[in-house]
């Protein structure tokens, strides 16, 4: 299991990278499926409150980089 500051860790090093990600991209359509794949390990295993924590820090991420947080971006439970 993830403690709090290794999950912030690993969402800030997602975060970080985000925004020259983006700037990067040549087909927008990668993103989704690449966004996910990086997420997924991340929050694999956390407990509600912590899954609930990362959702919220990514849905914000990921309006500050102007994604659609309305998208599904992590996996299911």
């Amino acid at each position: 299991m993830t403690s709090r500051l290794q999950l912030d860790i690993e969402l800030a090093r997602l975060e970080r990278m985000l925004p020259h990600w983006r700037s990067s991209l040549r087909d927008e359509a990668q993103f989704w499926p690449q966004f996910k794949a990086l997420v997924e390990p991340i929050v694999e295993g956390l407990n509600p409150e912590d899954r609930r924590y990362a959702e919220e820090r990514i849905a914000r991420m990921l309006t500050l980089n102007h994604c659609d947080p309305g998208r599904r971006h992590l996996p299911d439970e």
